[in-house]
């Protein structure tokens, strides 16, 4: 897995495609121009694909512009997940949120 598997669908946005990582059930689309793009770290777009598997997740994985390394859900990252099939994941909001 690499960047260079990314797709870029605009001048500020890229796509992390559905064949990334295997048991991805959605896209990734992470917000970035060609400066951000340079610091991407690989680390930072696998958390999006990672997230783009869990249950229940809806319409794509995102990440804004600040994207950086979290604790699964990379910081910076979106992403909404169904009511009836869907999780909820203390990753998405920050372990330190009471």
């Amino acid at each position: 897995m690499g960047i260079e598997r990314l797709r870029r669908i605009d001048e500020t946005r890229l796509e992390v495609p559905i064949d990334y990582r295997e048991g991805m059930r959605v896209h990734g689309i992470i917000y970035a121009d060609s400066v951000l793009e340079k610091g991407l770290e690989v680390q930072c777009v696998n958390q999006v694909a990672n997230v783009a598997t869990l249950p229940g997740i809806v319409r794509a994985s995102s990440a804004m512009p600040d994207i950086h390394m979290g604790y699964g859900f990379p910081i910076g990252g979106v992403a909404a997940f169904d009511v009836r099939d869907g999780i909820i994941s203390p990753g998405g909001v920050g372990y330190d949120i009471n």
